[in-house]
């Protein structure tokens, strides 16, 4: 996941586990399927996040 949230949503991590079991049991469709909600989870939070604020240094 790389730089995301501390904190995941119940929708995340539900999908996150999907994907694990998917994965050991071999159910590539399962798989694909939660990769999908998990692609679709991160693009809202990215949508709605709020971009950092940038300080400037006052002139002095």
């Amino acid at each position: 996941m790389g730089k995301g949230r501390k904190v995941l949503s119940n929708d995340h991590a539900h999908a996150l586990i999907k994907q694990a079991v998917a994965i050991v049991f071999g159910d590539a469709r399962a798989e694909a399927e939660a990769a999908a909600e998990i692609a679709t989870i991160e693009a809202v939070h990215v949508q709605t996040a709020p971009k950092p604020r940038r300080f400037r240094r006052p002139l002095t």
